[in-house]
């Protein structure tokens, strides 16, 4: 499921169709979608998804309960369930699947151990006729983002910003308090902000419940302090339970594909992925890019060459200057500006993933799941260091970014510090790629946030992640041909090695730099080991992209001004420019605050203008409860 909307007035209105249209329209992102919705009562539910608008309408159609007063809706996708057995990717698409949820949520109490106890990227909408009642729940980990704003006497919901804007009468002022969020912590707004103060971030594991005669209210029905200790007897124990949930994570997540695949770098998360996919399948497909020859590509190479997968390499940057930031930029309405300009790389690999996929099986935040990320996370300063938090001319100050922090602590209830960053920082900079970006080309598949895997891994105590290692002893003892050889691309060194190994490999590439240092001023040049896979100081800085950004971010007009004192932006881009060393997520949080802002009024025009036609539903209720069953 690539994109959905919730359009709720407060009474019935004739221009539904109209406002279904323009809300389809804003977020569909090429003509590959298509588009279903369904009108019942004042309300109106919609998705778009990879296809024709019949597929969509059959595989997504609501189902209704026996006596016909309540509606349910699923869209995504659900792994497993733990009290059914058949439960799969392909049968969750099915309307036989959501009739038996929809009989598991007739009270509240149901429904959360029902909402509990589904492990997929879903979100779940009941209506209730008889009091004219949405309940909206999603997933436990947000899978798929859901903002909502109040337009005029109507609650608007959707998968991307531009839905919820799209909606007659929604106003789109800048949140310029975004913007100072996003040029202090790493480029990421915290909590519920989006770049426009109409619309928010619903967040994860909430229930939202919302009538006509009342304003909206959420709860939230999972919690981090909900997980189970773990107390393992021994290593070798504490190894084959992970091994067993993740071989049953991995299984379950490539049910239903034809043509799956992944990007893999040259650390743990994506070759955990590669090790457990590719003996699966009779063809699996690799691609890693960044700097040609770079520590990631050449690491990523001898892993697929050990697990016998395809592999391709892309070079960051291509086409030339400023090709590169042109193709970046093209998605940032997309993606509604929530992904900076440097985490907008990953949009230079779309091409590939079309034509070489169908499924994306990710990696992102294995490491925070069950490797040493975040376990050293217990005070405020430990958590803006993770953000990061820069200070700076554009920064919010320290102290008030220490309050934040603290108050981050405070909403985990109990839970582990750690959660703060997976409550505030990971939706950021994971769903909104996975959701904003990959979702609507391809599916999104990601089993290191299995249920049970992440229980038992996040169950378990520091020691285990971090002085035990068990993330290590897991991936050298169950896949030795990827682990016990090739290097960790963060250490230099395979995965276990000893302490001295590590300064070993320090004390080379200190070597390695020295050498070619010497080398240089004898005029015999030698091109640089690339550690990193990106290369943003030099090519934000090539003669276009740096001209591009200048002319964004200096322009009379630019939204900055009402956020910063005069010349504080210019500075900052002054010695951006200058050092090297600078952070390139200040500057790549402003240039997408501009560009979108710059796009959006001409992006929203387009989408009411398609609601002058509007288009029929895909069905008006009440109707008989044939939705036919699909798998595909």
């Amino acid at each position: 499921m690539s994109g959905f909307f919730v359009w709720l007035p407060d009474a019935p209105r004739p221009d539904s169709a109209a406002v279904a249209t323009s809300l389809a329209h804003a977020l569909r992102v090429h003509d590959g979608q298509g588009t279903a919705w369904w009108h019942a009562d004042e309300l109106v539910v919609g998705v778009l998804e990879l296809g024709t608008d019949a597929d969509v309408a059959a595989r997504y159609a609501p189902v209704s309960s026996a006596d016909g007063t309540r509606l349910f809706w699923l869209v995504g996708e659900v792994y497993a369930a733990d009290q059914w057995a058949d439960v799969s990717a392909s049968t969750s698409r099915t309307a036989s699947f959501r009739r038996r949820v929809a009989a598991a949520c007739e009270t509240d109490a149901s429904a959360t151990r029902t909402m509990r106890a589904l492990d997929g990227d879903f979100v779940a909408m009941q209506w209730d006729r008889r009091t004219h009642t949405l309940t909206l729940w999603t997933d436990r980990f947000g899978s798929i983002p859901v903002f909502r704003g109040a337009a005029p006497g109507a609650l608007v919901l959707a998968s991307g910003v531009r839905g919820v804007l799209a909606a007659p009468g929604m106003r789109t002022d800048p949140d310029v308090d975004a913007l100072r969020e996003a040029v202090s912590y790493g480029g990421f707004r915290l909590g519920a902000r989006t770049n426009v103060r109409a619309a928010s971030l619903l967040g994860a594991a909430q229930c939202l419940v919302a009538s006509t005669s009342s304003p909206p209210a959420t709860q939230r029905w999972w919690h981090w302090r909900d997980i189970p200790p773990q107390h393992p007897r021994s290593m070798t124990q504490a190894v084959e339970e992970l091994h067993s949930l993740w071989r049953d994570a991995v299984s379950e997540r490539l049910d239903g594909l034809a043509r799956p695949g992944q990007t893999l770098s040259g650390g743990l998360d994506s070759r955990a992925i590669l090790a457990e996919a590719a003996p699966r399948l009779p063809a699996w497909h690799a691609l890693t890019y960044g700097i040609a020859g770079c520590d990631d590509a050449r690491i990523a190479e001898r892993a697929a060459r050990a697990a016998g997968a395809s592999w391709t390499f892309m070079p960051l940057y291509r086409g030339g200057d400023p090709a590169w930031l042109d193709e970046r930029l093209s998605h940032v309405q997309h993606t509604d500006g929530l992904i900076e300009l440097g985490d907008l790389m990953h949009a230079e690999a779309l091409p590939w993933v079309r034509q070489h996929t169908d499924a994306l099986v990710s990696g992102y935040i294995g490491d925070a799941v069950i490797g040493p990320t975040f376990n050293a996370i217990a005070t405020p300063g430990d958590v803006l260091a993770a953000l990061p938090y820069y200070g700076g001319a554009l920064g919010e100050p320290e102290e008030s970014a220490r309050v934040r922090a603290e108050g981050m602590l405070a909403a985990l209830g109990g839970a582990a510090a750690r959660f703060a960053l997976f409550d505030d920082k990971l939706p950021q900079s994971t769903n909104f790629c996975h959701g904003a970006l990959w979702r609507p080309y391809v599916r999104v598949r990601r089993p290191f946030l299995a249920n049970r895997f992440f229980e038992f891994a996040q169950g378990l105590t520091a020691d285990w992640r971090n002085g035990q290692r068990l993330q290590a002893h897991w991936l050298r003892h169950c896949y030795p041909a990827l682990f016990t050889a090739i290097p960790n691309q963060k250490t230099g060194v395979p995965l276990g090695a000893p302490r001295w190994q590590w300064q070993l490999a320090r004390v080379r590439r200190v070597a390695a730099r020295t050498t070619r240092r010497l080398l240089a001023t004898a005029g015999v040049p030698l091109a640089p080991r690339s550690r990193n896979f990106t290369d943003d100081a030099s090519a934000w800085r090539a003669p276009g992209p740096r001209a591009q950004i200048r002319s964004l971010l200096l322009a009379p007009d630019a939204l900055h001004h009402g956020v910063f004192s005069v010349g504080a932006v210019a500075q900052v881009l002054g010695e951006w420019e200058r050092d090297a060393a600078a952070p390139a997520q200040v500057i790549g949080a402003l240039v997408v605050f501009e560009h979108y802002h710059r796009g959006l009024a001409a992006h929203l025009a387009a989408a009411r203008s398609a609601g002058r036609t509007p288009r029929a539903p895909s069905g008006i209720l009440p109707f008989a409860d044939t939705a036919p069953e699909s798998t595909s």
